[in-house]
């Protein structure tokens, strides 16, 4: 009996403090992904990403909370990394995929249990210009803070 107290107290904890639903979606989204879902060929390809809203993801209001829609991208973004073969690529090289950079828009409040869909953002059509201009903001960035460029060491 005193173990299973034990226990209750250990997964509130670990739900409660470590928000352990995320930690859990994570590996299932790409469980699921490998699993389930075809593979993807091309990485640029639009993608969606199916999610439910918990009830862990209401806040005082009872809607989704404004950074649970980040951490559901990020949950699909592990997902699209599993269908497209970059995840197993980076798990063999032992290296680790990082985010730089995100935009949300927030485009209507989601309810207990609404279904949703996570979409990749439509690409520009001149992709090179939306890398040089990215690459001049960055460069911009870094000579207004004081920072070196990383290329130039």
């Amino acid at each position: 009996m005193l173990w299973l107290l034990v226990a209750l107290g250990l997964a509130a904890a670990y739900f409660s403090l470590l928000d352990g639903w995320y930690l859990v979606r994570v590996p299932l989204a790409v469980l699921r992904a490998q699993l389930l879902q075809p593979p993807v060929r091309d990485l640029l390809a639009e993608q969606s990403y199916a999610g439910r809203v918990l009830p862990s993801d209401l806040d005082l209001l009872l809607h989704m909370n404004n950074a649970r829609y980040l951490r559901e991208a990020d949950v699909a973004r592990a997902a699209h990394l599993a269908r497209c073969g970059v995840l197993g690529a980076l798990r063999a090289l032992g290296a680790h995929a990082v985010l730089a950079a995100s935009c949300a828009r927030y485009r209507r409040s989601l309810r207990l249990l609404e279904p949703f869909e996570v979409e990749s953002p439509e690409l520009p059509e001149d992709l090179q210009h939306w890398i040089n201009y990215n690459e001049a903001s960055s460069q911009k960035l870094r000579a207004e803070s004081g920072l070196s460029s990383t290329k130039d060491q």
